[in-house]
């Protein structure tokens, strides 16, 4: 790591070396963006006092109603009207005195200069201020980020807080976008068009590109972020250019909203078959003829990859759910069938799932995903449970969805009876406490009884059917400890179903619940858990009478 660091710390050296001096007028430029400094103003009498927001000086003027003949006076002061300090010629508008909260402003500046090896820095300010009728306007500029552009390559240098040294210094950053730095639109510093074909990029298809990236925003107006996205991109994989001009639009806008470093696309290479990762160039004249698609593209390049050799149709079938999560399902399902099986079968359940297909869905595909990864998901449970998966009505099965269902219902039992297997293994004290404990707790009344747990695979079973947390590590802990047990209180007469959970230490019951954490019959229920706890009082008098485990 320090060897890093050190490696970090040296070509932070070098960029700064390479950057040129800020231009002389450029904080002045800055604060010119904002209104001038409001002037205070407060009447009494003839006069008012006035307090400056620029420069903090007070002063007062003449400013009688009814002014005498051949006095000098000034026009009485009005909020919102033109107004000129006395002190430093400051010319803004006036402000009552009775606002004594300051004024605090900010906004983000970018300034573009070549480096000298005539390579492009884009630097990001953000410029504050504040001023209020009591202390003189105060400034600060402060540079957030600087960012190095050659091309093939961006180079990253931002302002970051270190609680070690309990300060704000330069590092490298390799992410996209504008790291540690919120993105914000701002003015450019003028001149930058001049300093962009003076430098190494020089070619950069500034209307298109900007054009693009304003499209990514949402934004119809021209401005820093959108500049230095499109540039950012363009110097990260020139041949953005090669697209823009084959009319690759789709993927173009793609590579602006990652930088240009798109998985999608391999920017080292030199060629178009290499960038694209495609060798056919029917194949290349497919994604040229689509504009770019993105999903036609991954499309191309999975077939390719994989050995596949679909129809034009086909193609454009799976393009329309193609992502990366769907390229692991889509491979697992052509282990089992041919391509024209799987469209085939995904067809008939979506009529048999969405009949008819919700209006929208077909041309981005949906119906067809939520067909492929609900066959995908079926397939890979009767894989883990163990069917044998030659047998065709497994892969074909008629009703989709009823047969998800049922293997939802068996890989959920499975994996109940392992959590569980292990919660036993966890907790063997509940289990062995069981005999003792229904000596000392078991009981019957009034067409109800109550025991304790089994063990703790009994607990979670209580919590998951009740929908209450009792089948947490928590309370099998204290159960398991001794600390509390967990009692079942049921109908005598379906005594296997859930009905109500009962957490009890010695005599003293701490709570009783039943689903969804509610207290069916209260009133009842209290009465008849209060004649319980002295029944168990009177039952520790009376030590030697047993009581039957519960079954």
């Amino acid at each position: 790591m320090a060897a890093v660091r050190e490696n970090e710390e040296e070509r932070i050296r070098q960029l700064e070396e390479l950057t040129p001096e800020l231009p002389k007028n450029f904080k002045e430029w800055c604060g010119e963006k904002f209104k001038t400094p409001e002037i205070y103003y407060k009447r009494k009498g003839n006069f008012a006092e006035c307090t400056c927001g620029k420069c903090g000086e007070k002063y007062e003027i003449y400013t009688p109603k009814e002014p005498e003949y051949g006095t000098l006076c000034e026009k009485i002061p009005r909020r919102g009207e033109r107004a000129v300090c006395k002190k430093c010629g400051n010319i803004s508008t006036y402000q009552w005195k009775r606002i004594t909260e300051p004024v605090r402003e900010s906004a983000r500046f970018y300034l573009y200069q070549r480096s000298k090896d005539n390579n492009l820095f884009v630097r990001i300010f953000t410029y504050y201020r504040r001023y209020s009728q009591f202390s003189k306007m105060e400034e600060l500029l402060e540079e957030d980020s600087r960012y190095f552009l050659q091309l093939g390559k961006v180079e990253k240098m931002v302002r970051s807080y270190t609680y070690r040294q309990d300060e704000y210094q330069w590092i490298i950053s390799d992410r996209t976008g504008y790291p540690y730095l919120k993105t914000l639109h701002g003015d450019l510093y003028p001149g930058w068009r001049e300093e962009i074909k003076q430098s190494e990029l020089k070619y950069f298809m500034e209307q298109i590109l900007v054009e693009m990236a304003m499209n990514n925003w949402g934004r119809q107006t021209f401005n820093g972020v959108s500049l230095t996205d499109a540039i950012m991109t363009y110097a990260n994989n020139p041949a953005i250019e090669m697209y823009c001009k084959m009319g690759m639009h789709r993927l173009v806008r793609h590579l602006i909203w990652k930088e240009g470093r798109s998985g999608l696309v391999n920017r080292k290479k030199d060629t178009l078959q290499g960038q694209l990762r495609l060798e056919k160039k029917e194949n290349i004249n497919k994604v040229i003829k689509a504009a770019g698609d993105l999903g036609l593209l991954e499309t191309l390049q999975f077939e390719e990859k994989e050995g596949y050799a679909w129809k034009p149709e086909q193609e454009e079938w799976i393009a329309e759910i193609f992502d990366r999560e769907m390229k692991k399902r889509i491979k697992h399902l052509l282990k089992y069938m041919t391509l024209q099986q799987l469209i085939n079968r995904t067809e008939k359940y979506a009529i048999q799932k969405y009949s008819p297909v919700p209006e929208g869905w077909k041309p981005y595909g949906n119906y067809k995903g939520n067909i492929v990864q609900e066959y995908d998901d079926y397939l890979n449970m009767r894989e883990e449970l163990g069917y044998d998966m030659k047998n065709s009505v497994f892969i074909y099965p008629r009703d989709l969805e009823l047969v998800h269902d049922q293997m939802t219902g068996e890989s959920n039992a499975r994996h109940d009876e392992l959590y569980i297997k292990k919660k036993n293994k966890e907790f063997p004290e509940i289990a062995k406490r069981y005999e003792s404990l229904c000596k000392k707790y078991q009981a019957a009344a009034e067409g109800y009884i109550i025991r304790p747990a089994k063990d703790a695979g009994e607990i979670i079973m209580e919590g998951r059917k009740l929908h209450h947390c009792v089948g947490g590590d928590n309370y099998l802990s204290k159960h398991n400890r001794g600390t509390t047990a967990i009692l079942f209180l049921r109908k005598e007469k379906t005594p296997n179903t859930p009905y109500i959970t009962i957490e009890i230490s010695g005599t003293k019951i701490y709570q009783w619940y039943g689903a969804h954490d509610k207290k069916p019959k209260r009133e009842f229920f209290d009465r008849l858990l209060a004649d319980y706890t002295k029944q168990l009082e009177a039952r520790k008098k009376k030590p030697d009478k047993a009581f039957i485990a519960a079954v």
